[in-house]
């Protein structure tokens, strides 16, 4: 299954563009401040976010005492901290398979000293929550949005807010 998940994932991130419809429900989502966030991500960052808000709110229809207009703004922008051209599409597929198959190589690669395009991509790649709240950080965004941008690839704890949960199964998912 997990492979199927992947070679999904893949297709999404050479395949897929925002149609209309995408567009307007990232407008009616986000303000003007958070759509220039959004913007700043590369397409198939995008569309992956767009994604997971859809996922979001599928699961989110069963649940009650959500807030769904924070769960769908943090989806949106759960990955802004990976910006445009720095991780392309072939480094993620490397690092998901140094990640699946290789871990210990990818943590040598994270904590290397040594540069280069593909170790940067890869330091972007785990660092992106950390950078993401910060960039949220910056442009006032609720508290409880970065919160939810910079957990979104923590261990799950026993005090999660369901927003929380939410929003790391639907990037699972996608």
């Amino acid at each position: 299954m997990a492979a199927l998940q992947r070679v999904k994932q893949f297709w999404h991130a050479i395949m897929d563009t925002l149609d209309p419809k995408e567009i307007e429900f990232v407008q009616k989502s986000l303000n003007k401040q958070e759509q220039s966030l959004f913007y700043a991500m590369d397409r198939p960052t995008q569309t992956h976010c767009v994604r997971v808000a859809k996922t979001c709110l599928e699961l989110s229809a069963s649940q009650k005492n959500l807030n769904t207009e924070l769960l769908v703004k943090a989806a949106l922008l759960h990955d802004i901290g990976k910006p445009a051209n720095c991780i392309t599409t072939l480094d993620k597929v490397l690092i998901v398979l140094l990640t699946t198959f290789a871990p210990k190589m990818f943590q040598n690669i994270l904590h290397s000293d040594k540069g280069g395009r593909f170790i940067d991509a890869c330091k972007n790649h785990s660092n992106h929550p950390v950078k993401g709240a910060a960039l949220a950080e910056r442009a006032h965004l609720p508290a409880q949005q970065v919160l939810l941008i910079r957990n979104h690839h923590n261990p799950p704890k026993p005090d999660d807010s369901p927003e929380l949960v939410l929003l790391r199964k639907a990037d699972e998912l996608n």
